[in-house]
């Protein structure tokens, strides 16, 4: 029996789309039911990726991480869901060894795995040979843990959690700490483990994200909504955590110009100033970003 299902979420970044599933297919050591690419346009998946066995392209009325990935789930059939960026690369083991997870500890309603490099941690990416090989060498470790929450790029779900939680689609486009938010939901139905045993690599791919201004908004408002809706994160670190260090990085970045992928600093931080003055105002609606 298939287990598993894979769901892409993308925009505007087909050859990166195709690149993964590329890895994906005939990568993993045993096989998934089906990947479920969503999109809110056709164009944005190569016609090679269409014509991939075990590809199913959905089409989201909405663009962003949180619609489209509500979007995928509908056609869902299998008892496990895994949630990957467009931009990763997997150990040979991921999908078993989460499967072998989920089986162990039935009290758990999602898992992650180990991020053994994260390209989103700079200001460049990470090639993807590189990301492969970091990937395929990782030695796997016996330290499964409990944690507060999945990393978006990589969330392996049972399926059954989407009759009580789905994602927040008030979190528009690139949907900042969406994953904060559905683990936040998924910790009230059982345990969320970080899985040590595989890993993956997450290129943090620069190219195609939205503009700097609306994640600068984005990086502000986002936090503190789910510090309302939730209580998590807690006040002090959204000021602290987030707040204060978007800002003080956007902020350093916009000064002091370094060669970096990521040219959108100085907007990012019209952003960070545009949702502040939106809080002073009283304002805390994270979908605004569609309107800058």
């Amino acid at each position: 029996m298939l287990n598993t299902t894979i769901v892409i979420c993308s925009a505007n970044r087909p050859q990166s789309l195709t690149d993964t599933i590329d890895s994906l297919v005939g990568g993993q050591s045993i096989p998934v039911r089906e990947i479920v690419v969503s999109v809110c346009n056709p164009e944005h998946v190569t016609e090679r990726t269409k014509a991939t066995s075990g590809v199913r392209v959905v089409v989201s009325e909405r663009q962003g991480t949180s619609a489209q990935r509500n979007a995928a789930l509908k056609g869902v059939q299998t008892p496990y869901t895994l949630f990957l960026d467009d931009d990763v690369e997997l150990a040979p083991n991921f999908v078993e060894s989460m499967e072998r997870l989920m089986e162990e500890f039935e009290d758990a309603v999602a898992a992650t795995g180990f991020v053994v490099a994260d390209g989103a941690q700079g200001d460049t990416g990470l090639d993807r040979s590189f990301a492969a090989s970091a990937a395929m060498n990782y030695v796997p470790e016996q330290d499964n843990h409990d944690c507060d929450q999945g990393y978006g790029c990589n969330l392996f779900v049972r399926t059954r959690i989407f009759n009580e939680v789905l994602f927040d689609e008030n979190l528009s486009l690139y949907g900042w700490l969406e994953d904060l938010d559905f683990s936040t939901n998924c910790l009230r139905h059982g345990r969320i483990i970080k899985n040590t045993g595989t890993c993956l690599a997450h290129l943090g791919t620069p190219s195609g994200r939205m503009s700097g201004v609306r994640f600068g908004y984005s990086q502000i408002i986002n936090p503190f909504y789910l510090w309302r809706k939730n209580g998590s994160p807690d006040l002090s670190h959204v000021v602290l955590a987030h707040w204060l260090v978007s800002v003080a990085r956007n902020a350093r970045r916009t000064v002091i110009r370094i060669p970096s992928d990521r040219t959108d600093r100085a907007n990012r931080f019209r952003g960070n100033m545009i949702a502040l003055c939106h809080l002073l105002g009283g304002k805390v609606d994270p979908s605004h970003i569609l309107q800058l």
